[in-house]
């Protein structure tokens, strides 16, 4: 009896079991659109489904135009009547659609396929009426009612189209190297009213800008309203970009992408109006996961003007000021003193090249010592660029450096701009360490340090026969021809150095290798912090610098298709081209990857490391 009836139960489980999942297979898809529309009015046409489809299999909208879809969304119901917790899934496809002209439409069954299988929606039939009918009052309440209604069936009040992603630049048709901050601001509407959240974001790309990052990325993203056609957003700045075009013609900023999520709050009633009354009525909460993006940016980029551009333009673009000191104008030789250029202003500080000062050729000085003073955290990039020499005068006497010039371009007043330094008189005394041209000696007693007659000499003496002299001698010409062919050595020498001292392109070829080697040098100390925004920039800098100053390519063309052209003229090999445009862009798409980064920062400056390496065979 016992086996008998464990059989029974096993087989009632079984059957159970299998009506429950025929209850849960079930897929339900739901066409859903107003009941009339006028000619040329724009509305929504829904299919909601509640099981994800892999596809949508065929669907059709015969005598409308489709201006944007499908529009995917998904949303989770939790609702509580009674004490009972329920909750469902829906997943939305919305199509936004236009009605071409008067007439009864039907539009036709749209089939998904889910799991495998094609499921099909209902038909729905669609009257366009003409733009100027309007009706009665009472027609177009009891129309609005009706679509107000199959809306609420079909989704709740969210209007996905009040959230949108917008980007904008300061300017759009900017000299090249002028600054442009391009702005990316989040909008969402009221009828997200339960809350929302960013998952996830792709930032743009921008080839042929060189980019900060703008802000206090610590700093509490806090929302601002704004009033757009008539309705109220709460707006939130998700990124601030400093960008600087490198060449001329039409640069394109790609759209940001985000994951988004909003969560939507509606009341409902429950059926009891004793319930509504002191409760509420029933409230359901609904997450829609949007897939946002925002417009592009394009800018025209002017090329600077050709007329009064001055032979020594620096390059760089924005407004700019110059100061200088000497900490010490009178010293003795062989003493140091500094000499402390500062520049000032906003634009592309970190493109500024040290000036070109010349100096005495009695002087040995070191390569500047480069300290940036860059602000990042407002509205622009400001901030300043040191330059600061040790000056070493060798010799006495009265020696001037002269003024040094900076030309910048002033996009405000559309002209060139020159800046220059003082002038400086150092007065040079003769060093406490150096030999006087004159000395003196004193007499001192002789002493005898042995006894009165001394041991005879046993050693061979330096004997020369007799009428045998070194005057008139080859020895004695030799010597006499000696001192003035080390002068005239002396002279080519020290004409060839200043020679050499002079020509600007060969000093900063021969530095190009020294200067990299300190900036990555810095940007080793950056990697141990893990001061990710510096290292990068660091790193291109030492890039840049080294490709400018080796190459005598200006700093105003310093651009991935210029670079790579020049270095195919001067006969670099394919492989260090590639590798040089390569580490350059990664750089750039590393600043903005999120995680741990430190494998990847090692692994650039390797790359660097090995690039200038190469080149200098």
């Amino acid at each position: 009896m016992n086996n008998v009836r464990k059989v029974l139960i096993v087989i009632i489980l079984i059957f159970l079991a299998g009506n429950i999942q025929d209850a849960f297979s079930q897929v339900t898809c739901t066409a859903s659109a107003p009941p009339q529309v006028a000619v040329g009015q724009n509305f929504t046409f829904t299919f909601t489904l509640n099981q994800r489809a892999q596809q949508i299999a065929s669907y059709q909208f015969p005598g409308f135009d489709v201006l944007s879809g499908p529009n995917q969304s998904s949303s989770t119901s939790v609702s509580i009547v009674n004490g009972q917790t329920t909750q469902s899934n829906t997943f939305s496809y919305s199509f936004t659609l236009r009605a071409q002209k008067e007439g009864a439409f039907t539009i036709p069954a749209a089939t998904f396929v889910v799991d495998g299988n094609q499921v099909k929606s209902n038909s729905v039939p669609i009257k366009v009426v003409a733009a100027q009918q309007a009706g009665t009052p009472q027609q177009q309440q009891q129309q609005q009612q009706q679509g107000t209604r199959n809306q609420q069936q079909a989704q709740p009040t969210f209007d996905r189209n009040e959230v949108f992603v917008r980007a904008s630049a300061s300017k759009t048709n900017p000299y090249q190297g002028e600054q442009v901050i391009i702005t990316h601001k989040l909008y969402v509407g009221q009828s997200v009213n339960g809350g929302y959240r960013v998952n996830n974001a792709t930032m743009p790309t921008q080839s042929g800008l060189w980019s900060y990052t703008l802000g206090d990325p610590n700093a509490e993203n806090v929302a601002k309203q704004e009033v757009l056609n008539g309705k109220k957003y709460a707006v939130h700045e998700i990124r601030r970009t400093a960008v600087f075009p490198q060449r001329t013609g039409e640069l394109t900023v790609t759209p940001m992408e985000i994951d988004f999520t909003a969560n939507v709050i509606t009341q409902q009633s429950s059926g009891d109006p004793f319930f509504d009354r002191f409760f509420g009525g029933r409230q359901s909460a609904q997450n829609y996961n949007l897939d946002l993006k925002s417009n592009t940016v394009k800018l025209n980029v002017k090329p600077l003007p050709q007329h009064n551009k001055p032979d020594d333009f620096s390059g760089l673009v924005g407004n700019f000021t110059m100061t200088s000191s000497l900490s010490r104008a009178e010293l003795k030789a062989n003493d140091a003193t500094n000499l402390t250029i500062t520049i000032s202003g906003t634009g592309n500080i970190q493109h500024i090249d040290p000036l070109d000062v010349v100096f005495p050729s009695d002087f040995d000085v070191t390569d500047p010592r480069v300290v940036d003073n860059i602000h990042t955290k407002g509205n622009s990039v400001t901030g300043s660029r040191t330059f600061e020499y040790v000056i070493i005068p060798r010799n006495e006497g009265k020696f001037t450096i002269p003024k040094a010039t900076f030309t910048f371009f002033d996009p405000q007043s559309g002209i060139y701009k020159t800046l220059s330094t003082n002038e400086y008189t150092l007065v040079v005394e003769k060093s406490s360490g150096q030999l006087s041209v004159s000395t003196t000696s004193s007499q001192k007693d002789i002493k005898v340090l042995g006894n009165d007659i001394r041991f005879i000499r046993t050693s061979h003496s330096n004997l020369k026969p007799m009428g045998v002299a070194f005057f008139g001698s080859l020895q004695y010409y030799a010597a006499l021809l000696l001192p003035i062919l080390l002068l005239f050595l002396f002279i080519i020498i020290w004409r060839k150095q200043i020679e050499t001292r002079s020509n600007v392109a060969l000093m900063r070829n021969k530095r190009a290798n020294k200067v990299a080697r300190k900036n990555l040098k810095t940007a080793k100390k950056l990697l141990e912090e893990k001061n990710k925004e510096q290292f990068y920039l660091e790193i291109s800098r030492a890039l840049w610098g080294y490709l400018s100053s080796k190459h005598h390519i200006p700093v105003s063309q310093l651009s991935m298709e210029n670079v790579a052209a020049k270095l195919t003229q001067l006969n670099v090999s394919a492989q260090t081209i590639d590798s040089f445009l390569e580490t350059l862009q990664q750089c750039e798409f590393a600043r903005f990857a999120p995680g741990d980064s430190s494998e990847i920062m090692q692994e650039m400056y390797q790359r660097a490391t090995d690039f200038i390496a190469r080149a200098e065979l």
